[in-house]
């Protein structure tokens, strides 16, 4: 393990003391002195910085890797390359693969796998119902001993509020977080896209801002009623903020995220019928987009992360309705909250804040900091014109509506456990 010196890196690290211009000294895998001549490091690499953006590797609270039972899409190390190539260090994994992660076994088998790829940290969401049925409650408690730092069912339906409540006093009995992503699927009634002019222009079955919001209402009434730790997933419409930001008026501590291309699109993004617009939730209305752009230099929306969702061609390849949606996207993930930087709908330490120390905290994991003592996990961003090519994706799946899309700031280097794991060339 090689010892590194990063010097003269512009440092953007909302969770610690210091920012600015600095030197980051790296041994055995942890940050040994900022701004000290350590004199025990042992040949290191010298990492020229100047001008370039040092920050801490980026935390992602929602990535499908498709491992186990879906490798024909993706695998652990093919997604684990893209991650890191948007300077991810830590990615959070969704449990519903096949076989479904609902078992100590299944958690274990996910670790080892991360483990002997050596990219970058895994944090397992776990199922909170059994087999993701929205039925029978999972065994939360063996779940987390197993490592597992939170409970979420995606976005397959609670059978009924009760199921929910049981699960969320169940869930706060052991002090792990529900990770609840919200949607009434009687109101959504089987749709695919906002229900608004476009659904309608187009003949398409829609889902109602409603069908969010009433359920964000309702998780937010159990999360008093029963005390859970509540983080609310994939926020899409005005009204679902509304609710989350008086909520957090009356001393509420819910937490929430929206997904990085919810900031980019609206419903009319859908017009000509591209399968790689299909997401969950749907993109809607431009007022709502707007609201989301306003809302994420505050703290209603808490983080940001990728959603990433690779899909094999086949499956964006049929009519808009019946293709699997969302967007490979998590080596896009730090370029485009660069642009909303340059859009100034928020400032670089507030953005960073969003993908490093928020979802740290969220998690409850030691991370998203870089400080004396912490294990170097690290990004270097500089400014770079580039642009956005289908055949250099790096993740297997190519479902992805920025191909062509311009950007002026590029991942130079991700530093995962003081070893470079990824260099743009």
């Amino acid at each position: 393990m090689n010892d590194i010196i990063i010097k003269s890196g512009i440092l953007v690290n909302p969770g610690g003391e210091m920012s600015g211009e600095h030197d980051i000294y790296i041994k055995n895998g942890y940050v040994v002195g900022i701004d000290e001549d350590n004199t025990k490091l042992n040949s290191p690499i010298i990492i020229d910085a100047q001008d370039c953006i040092v920050c801490p590797g980026l935390i992602d609270l929602s990535v499908r890797f498709r491992e186990p039972g879906l490798e024909k899409e993706a695998t652990i190390i093919s997604e684990s390359h893209a991650a890191v190539s948007s300077g991810v260090t830590t990615v959070c994994y969704m449990p519903d693969t096949q076989p479904v992660i609902d078992t100590p076994a299944q958690i274990k088998l996910v670790e080892e796998i991360f483990s002997s790829v050596g990219l970058c940290n895994v944090k397992v969401l776990a199922a909170l119902t059994k087999g993701l049925d929205g039925e029978r409650l999972s065994p939360m408690m063996e779940l987390k001993e197993a490592g597992a730092v939170g409970l979420t069912n995606c976005l397959n339906p609670i059978k009924d509020s009760l199921v929910l409540r049981r699960a969320m006093e169940y869930a706060s009995g052991q002090d792990i977080t529900v990770f609840y992503q919200p949607q009434n699927n009687y109101l959504a009634n089987n749709g695919c896209v906002h229900e608004g002019k476009i659904a309608t222009k187009l003949g398409l079955p829609g889902i109602p801002s409603a069908a969010e919001s009433a359920a964000v209402a309702e998780a937010i009434l159990l999360m008093k009623l029963t005390g859970v730790k509540l983080h609310l997933c994939r926020i899409s419409c005005l009204e679902s903020l509304m609710i989350i930001r008086n909520a957090q008026a009356e001393g509420i501590r819910v937490t929430a995220d929206v997904a990085i291309h919810q900031l980019f699109f609206d419903e009319n993004s859908i017009n000509n019928f591209n399968s790689d617009f299909h997401v969950m939730p749907p993109f809607r209305a431009n007022e709502d987009m707007v609201a989301l752009q306003k809302s994420i230099s505050e703290n209603t929306l808490t983080a940001i992360c990728s959603d990433h969702q690779p899909h094999n061609k086949d499956a964006k390849q049929a009519p808009f309705y019946n293709t699997q949606p969302g967007i490979s996207s998590i080596e896009l993930l730090l370029p485009l909250l660069m642009e909303l930087v340059n859009l100034n709908f928020l400032d670089l330490n507030t953005a960073i804040s969003k993908v490093t120390i928020n979802p740290a905290k969220i998690l409850g994991i030691e991370a998203g900091i870089i400080q004396k003592d912490s294990q170097a996990d690290l990004c270097i961003l500089k400014k770079e014109e580039w642009q956005l090519e289908g055949d250099k994706i790096i993740s297997s799946g190519k479902n992805n509506p920025y191909i062509g899309k311009k950007f002026n700031m590029v991942v130079a280097k991700t530093i995962f456990k003081g070893q470079i794991v990824y260099e743009n060339n």
